[in-house]
């Protein structure tokens, strides 16, 4: 396939090129001389091999040797100009070592062919193999013969170990990049869960609201066949069956609805388990978003009692999350309250039985809203600025998927609220105790 380089593509490369270039340049008035005059060792040759494997890995010839031999060359000729040596002395002095980096990424080339790809042991060879002859070239162009046996030795030694220095750096900044890519992964899997975690919510709600709809749809066909047993005319009857229509027709995209939903998440990790831990840590990560985005000043602490894996993790995270956020914006919505706002997570294992507690020290709970705390589109939260009402459906799902699990709710107000389901622990266990 033929290889398309835009002329953005090009200049980036030329960019990298000549940072590269720069770097190595002024890295190597960095030095000290040994056995010989002019003779430099500096760090530049442990962070030229780095750069060529990182900014250059798409480079295949010796193009940025080039550029950085001509480079080096430069510089150490105007830094020569500048100490009042002529400027020409000062090349045919510096053009020895200036040509050790194109030589070296020159032999580079030969021995790896794709530096993307290139195991560190071979790499370390590499630059070994690089080091040694590309001294071997500076010292014979310096001294105007081939250098010493005695100079040989020190050379393999300062080849081998700043070939053993390049290795190391380019271990630690793969491992960077590998732990990076690792969180990064880690986020994505926790935004993945979440969104998951909130569609199924959805999923939950939508499914108990078709018993809904089916009941009204229900109700206005009766009221269809009483019309049209009596006197109403034909008016009448006729609107009652086209309500009766017009509500089977949303049930059917309500279905519709559903299925997508269900196909969108079907198998999006339902066969896998996870730890209670794991997933308390999860839901503290979340939390502290919401609430960095919310500006509140609450302190989020989970307890796990026993750890276990469960397959409901959707459920399981659902049903705390629902239950942090309403702890939270209910610490959030009192206007008497001073100090920092505290809620409690304790997952413990009661006998056969799961105990999940939610307890915060906000306001509390009026008679009123214990009453109709899991109705469906009742809701204390509501927007002074916008005029909106919070449409009242997390508590009601979360009572729904409790009972789907064969579970039970408790709430109580004493000093804040509490929230305590209990669940089977057969519903919720899945996999062998850690």
């Amino acid at each position: 396939m033929q290889n398309i380089q835009t002329p953005r593509w090009r200049a980036a490369r030329w960019e990298r090129r000549l940072l590269t270039a720069l770097a190595t340049a002024f890295c190597s008035e960095l030095f000290f001389s040994i056995w010989v005059d002019n003779f430099r060792v500096s760090a530049a040759v442990v962070l030229y091999p780095v750069l060529l494997l990182t900014l250059m890995q798409d480079s295949q010839g010796a193009g940025t040797g080039a550029i950085t031999a001509l480079t080096v060359l430069t510089v150490r000729v105007m830094v020569g100009t500048l100490q009042g040596e002529p400027p020409l002395a000062a090349a045919v002095q510096e053009y020895s070592g200036a040509l050790f980096y194109l030589c070296y990424e020159l032999l580079l080339s030969l021995q790896v062919r794709d530096r993307r790809k290139a195991p560190l042991d071979t790499l370390g060879r590499s630059f070994f193999v690089c080091d040694f002859c590309s001294n071997i070239l500076d010292l014979s162009l310096s001294k105007g013969g081939m250098p010493e046996l005695s100079s040989l030795g020190w050379l393999c030694a300062l080849a081998l170990g700043r070939a053993v220095l390049a290795v190391l750096g380019l271990w630690a900044m793969r491992r960077y990049r590998r732990l990076l890519l690792e969180e990064e992964h880690e986020r994505r899997y926790q935004r993945l869960f979440l969104m998951t975690a909130n569609l199924k919510n959805e999923l939950y709600f939508l499914k108990k609201d078709t018993e809904h709809i089916e009941g009204v749809m229900t109700r206005a066909y009766q009221l269809y066949e009483e019309l049209v047993g009596g006197s109403a005319g034909e008016a009448l009857p006729q609107l009652a069956l086209s309500i009766a229509r017009d509500v089977h027709e949303v049930k059917k995209d309500n279905l519709s609805i559903i299925r997508g939903i269900e196909r969108e998440v079907a198998g999006a990790y339902d066969q896998e388990s996870i730890r209670m831990s794991d997933l308390l840590r999860i839901l503290e990560d979340t939390t502290y978003d919401f609430l960095r985005e919310q500006k509140l000043n609450v302190q989020l602490e989970c307890w796990c009692g026993e750890d276990f894996r469960t397959g409901e993790h959707y459920r399981l995270m659902s049903i705390l999350k629902n239950l942090v956020t309403n702890a939270a914006e209910a610490i959030q919505g009192q206007g008497a309250h001073s100090g920092q706002g505290l809620i409690l997570v304790d997952v413990r294992r009661n006998g056969a039985c799961l105990s999940l507690t939610v307890r915060d020290n906000g306001p509390g709970l009026s008679d009123r809203a214990m009453q109709n705390l899991f109705r469906v589109g009742y809701s204390t939260k509501f927007d002074p600025e916008t005029g909106n009402i919070n449409r009242g459906v997390g508590l009601a799902a979360v009572q729904f998927m409790v009972e789907e699990l064969g579970g039970s709710i408790q709430v109580d107000s004493d000093g804040g609220a509490r929230f305590r389901v209990t669940i089977p622990m057969e519903r919720v266990e899945k996999g062998e105790k850690p």
